[in-house]
Protein backbone atom coordinates (compact mmCIF):
# COMPACT_ATOMS: atom_id res chain seq x y z
CA UNK A 1 0.00 0.00 0.00
CA UNK A 2 1.54 3.63 -0.71
CA UNK A 3 0.55 6.63 0.86
CA UNK A 4 0.25 9.28 -2.25
CA UNK A 5 -0.97 11.89 0.46
CA UNK A 6 -1.50 12.52 3.90
CA UNK A 7 -3.05 15.63 4.60
CA UNK A 8 -4.57 17.18 7.47
CA UNK A 9 -8.10 15.81 7.19
CA UNK A 10 -7.08 13.38 4.09
CA UNK A 11 -5.28 10.04 3.27
CA UNK A 12 -5.32 8.79 -0.08
CA UNK A 13 -4.27 5.40 -0.46
CA UNK A 14 -3.04 3.72 -3.95
CA UNK A 15 -1.47 0.04 -4.67
CA UNK A 16 -4.19 -1.01 -2.52
CA UNK A 17 -3.54 -5.40 -3.53
CA UNK A 18 -6.70 -5.65 -4.04
CA UNK A 19 -9.26 -6.19 -7.58
CA UNK A 20 -11.48 -3.79 -7.40
CA UNK A 21 -10.08 -1.03 -5.74
CA UNK A 22 -7.84 1.44 -7.12
CA UNK A 23 -7.65 3.84 -4.86
CA UNK A 24 -8.90 4.37 -1.42
CA UNK A 25 -9.70 8.07 0.01
CA UNK A 26 -10.20 8.33 3.93
CA UNK A 27 -11.44 11.74 5.15
CA UNK A 28 -10.51 12.47 9.15
CA UNK A 29 -13.04 13.39 11.36
CA UNK A 30 -11.86 16.90 12.71
CA UNK A 31 -12.07 16.05 16.20
CA UNK A 32 -9.28 14.08 16.43
CA UNK A 33 -7.15 13.92 19.88
CA UNK A 34 -3.48 15.33 19.13
CA UNK A 35 -1.87 12.40 19.96
CA UNK A 36 -3.17 9.99 17.26
CA UNK A 37 -0.52 8.83 14.82
CA UNK A 38 -0.45 8.10 11.23
CA UNK A 39 0.50 4.50 11.95
CA UNK A 40 -2.86 4.16 13.95
CA UNK A 41 -4.84 5.93 11.05
CA UNK A 42 -3.43 3.49 8.72
CA UNK A 43 -4.28 0.49 10.50
CA UNK A 44 -7.89 1.51 10.57
CA UNK A 45 -7.75 1.96 7.14
CA UNK A 46 -6.15 -1.70 6.45
CA UNK A 47 -9.08 -2.92 8.51
CA UNK A 48 -11.70 -0.96 7.06
CA UNK A 49 -10.11 -2.17 3.71
CA UNK A 50 -9.75 -5.91 4.59
CA UNK A 51 -13.28 -5.79 5.51
CA UNK A 52 -14.61 -4.78 2.57
CA UNK A 53 -12.55 -6.89 0.42
CA UNK A 54 -13.28 -10.10 2.67
CA UNK A 55 -17.07 -9.44 3.84
CA UNK A 56 -16.35 -10.74 7.39
CA UNK A 57 -16.19 -8.09 9.71
CA UNK A 58 -14.59 -8.27 13.10
CA UNK A 59 -17.09 -10.49 15.30
CA UNK A 60 -18.24 -8.92 18.09
CA UNK A 61 -19.77 -10.35 21.32
CA UNK A 62 -23.35 -9.69 21.73
CA UNK A 63 -23.16 -8.23 25.10
CA UNK A 64 -27.14 -6.76 25.62
CA UNK A 65 -28.61 -9.64 27.34
CA UNK A 66 -25.56 -11.03 29.43
CA UNK A 67 -24.74 -7.09 30.33
CA UNK A 68 -27.92 -6.82 31.62
CA UNK A 69 -28.74 -9.60 33.35
CA UNK A 70 -24.79 -9.08 34.68
CA UNK A 71 -25.59 -5.54 36.00
CA UNK A 72 -29.16 -6.32 37.16
CA UNK A 73 -27.59 -9.19 39.49
CA UNK A 74 -24.80 -6.65 40.68
CA UNK A 75 -27.46 -3.70 41.56
CA UNK A 76 -29.35 -5.97 43.29
CA UNK A 77 -26.83 -8.23 45.52
CA UNK A 78 -25.26 -4.19 46.53
CA UNK A 79 -28.86 -3.01 47.43
CA UNK A 80 -29.52 -6.23 49.26
CA UNK A 81 -25.98 -5.64 51.13
CA UNK A 82 -27.33 -1.50 51.52
CA UNK A 83 -30.39 -2.59 53.03
CA UNK A 84 -28.88 -5.14 55.68
CA UNK A 85 -26.68 -2.81 56.49
CA UNK A 86 -28.44 0.21 57.01
CA UNK A 87 -31.43 -1.29 59.30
Amino acid sequence: MIIKEFKKNLVILKGLACDYIDEAFIILKGDLPRDVKSGDILKEANRIITEYRTGKKRKRLPFSLPSFFLGFGTASAISIVLFILLL
